[in-house]
C-alpha cells in the first residue's frame, strides 16, 4: 500500500527498513566473525545478539507491533554506543535502520482493528489500575533479579581463552537464569504498561 506513487506507507517504509537491517546485521556478523566464528566465544554473542535484536525488530515491524521495534531498536543503539571502539561502527548502521523503521512504526499506527475492538468492549478504570499496577510490581521485581544475577555476581568465569568450550564451562548458569527471568519481567511489565497507556488514550479520544 503507498500514499502515492513510489512512495511507500510508514508501514512499508518500516518493513522495508527493518529488512535492511536484518540484512545489514548478517552483513557485520559475517565480516566480524569470519573465518572462525567462535575464536571468541563472547564476542561471537554480542555479534550474534545484533543479528537476533534486527530479526525481533523485523517480526515488531512486519506485525505492526511498535513497542517491540522500539526495544530492539534502543538496544541495539545502545550496543553501538558502548562497543564504539570495537563493533560500534559495524552496528551503528544497523541501529540507524532499526531506528528509522521504529519512527515509520510510529507513524504507521497500531495494528488495523485494535482501536476498535477496545472501544467494542472497553475495560473498566479498575481493570486498567490493576494492570498498570502488575507492569509496575512485573518491572520492578525484574529489575531486582537482573541486579541479582548480572550485576551482584559475575555472570561468566574467567578463560584464558574465549572458547566455546570455556564459555560454556565457566557460565553461571543460576545467575544467568535469573538474569533472563528478570528480563522477561520487565519487558512484560513494560508491555502491561504500554498497553494500559494506549488504551487510556483510545478511550479519552473516543470521549472528544
Amino acid at each position: 500500500m503507498t500514499l502515492a506513487i513510489g512512495v511507500p506507507s510508514p508501514e512499508t517504509a518500516s518493513r522495508q527498513a527493518s529488512a535492511l537491517a536484518v540484512g545489514a546485521a548478517s552483513a557485520a556478523a559475517f565480516a566480524l566473525l569470519y573465518p572462525d566464528p567462535f575464536a571468541d566465544a563472547f564476542f561471537a554473542g554480542w555479534v550474534l545478539a545484533v543479528v537476533g535484536l534486527a530479526a525481533v525488530a523485523a517480526v515488531g515491524a512486519w506485525t505492526n507491533r511498535t513497542p517491540l521495534v522500539w526495544v530492539a531498536a534502543l538496544l541495539t543503539t545502545g550496543l553501538a554506543i558502548v562497543g564504539m571502539m570495537s563493533i560500534g561502527l559495524f552496528v551503528a548502521p544497523v541501529a540507524l535502520l532499526l531506528l528509522l523503521a521504529a519512527g515509520f512504526s510510529q507513524a504507521a499506527g497500531p495494528r488495523a482493528g485494535a482501536r476498535e475492538a477496545i472501544l467494542a468492549d472497553p475495560p473498566s478504570g479498575r481493570e486498567m489500575l490493576l494492570k498498570a499496577l502488575a507492569g509496575v510490581a512485573a518491572v520492578v521485581t525484574g529489575s531486582g533479579l537482573v541486579y541479582f544475577g548480572a550485576v551482584a555476581q559475575p555472570l561468566f568465569g574467567a578463560c584464558a581463552r574465549e572458547t566455546l568450550s570455556c564459555a560454556l564451562a565457566k557460565t553461571h548458569w543460576g545467575a544467568v537464569a535469573v538474569t533472563a527471568l528478570g528480563l522477561l519481567a520487565v519487558c512484560l511489565g513494560g508491555w502491561l504498561l504500554w498497553r494500559q497507556s494506549y488504551v487510556a488514550r483510545v478511550l479519552a479520544s473516543a470521549e472528544k
